[in-house]
């Protein structure tokens, strides 16, 4: 009965996903299409679960920018000690810039920033850092799960309340979503899936509008298949010289 209860679930989630989220789906696809259109660089930055989904598929854009930051020091760590997980670098402004730096983030560039609750310092203040450098943010998030908890960033504020354009996940608290006879807590999250549905919508649209422009923006072929390498070497050379 749990199969069938999750694909009832997961029938009901996509049609609300179709029926509440096509507006800012389809708006947030104008604001990257004309991005790129004008040179413009699509970062992804993913809090969740299925950080590499879109990037390097076959049918996905070559187009998409991982932001993936890390603070780490070489060398090993002393004998007795513990190195920790950095603290703060989220809110340091001067980290920020760095990674944004290195990173090549410029004016006009369109963030896609995906975090499940929306709440850690870093799903704030990397949304933050790059709107001050004229950066638009798209947010695929979920604001009810959001307003049951409290923001871990210093401005008490969260993804979908920092973002230019907000796309819920239609998630519940806690993201599970299934009640399941025996165990202590719900169960399946819905986030992964609805991830999926959502950001393959936006990213068909923006293609669309793309062509729609006269624009042939390079997509990748699976490697797969007998001419999917060489397909994908022509992609990348068009793409390092004319940026779409």
């Amino acid at each position: 009965m749990s199969a069938e209860q999750f694909l009832d679930r997961a029938d009901g989630l996509m049609r609300n996903i179709r029926e509440t989220q096509l507006v800012p789906i389809k708006a947030a696809a104008d604001v990257i299409a004309a991005s790129l259109a004008e040179g413009g660089v699509l970062h992804y930055y993913d809090r969740g679960h299925c950080t590499g989904e879109i990037v390097h598929r076959a049918g996905g854009l070559l187009a998409i920018h991982p932001l993936q930051p890390s603070l780490e020091v070489g060398g090993e760590t002393p004998p007795g000690r513990s190195a920790g997980e950095p603290q703060g670098w989220a809110e340091d402004e001067a980290v920020l810039e760095c990674i944004l730096d290195q990173a090549a983030v410029q004016p006009g560039d369109v963030l896609l920033a995906c975090s499940v609750s929306g709440g850690s310092p870093a799903a704030v203040g990397l949304p933050l850092a790059v709107q001050r450098r004229g950066v638009k943010v798209v947010a695929i998030t979920s604001p009810t799960y959001s307003q049951d908890i409290t923001s871990r960033h210093s401005s008490g504020k969260f993804l979908y309340e920092v973002a230019d354009i907000v796309i819920d996940n239609c998630g519940v608290v806690g993201d599970a979503m299934l009640e399941i006879p025996g165990l202590a807590t719900a169960a399946v999250p819905s986030s992964g899936l609805a991830f999926v549905v959502i950001v393959w919508s936006l990213l068909a649209q923006v293609m669309r509008n793309l062509t729609e422009r006269g624009l042939q923006p390079q997509v990748f072929k699976s490697v797969n298949l007998p001419e999917g390498p060489d397909f994908n070497a022509e992609a990348r050379r068009r793409y390092a010289a004319e940026g779409l």
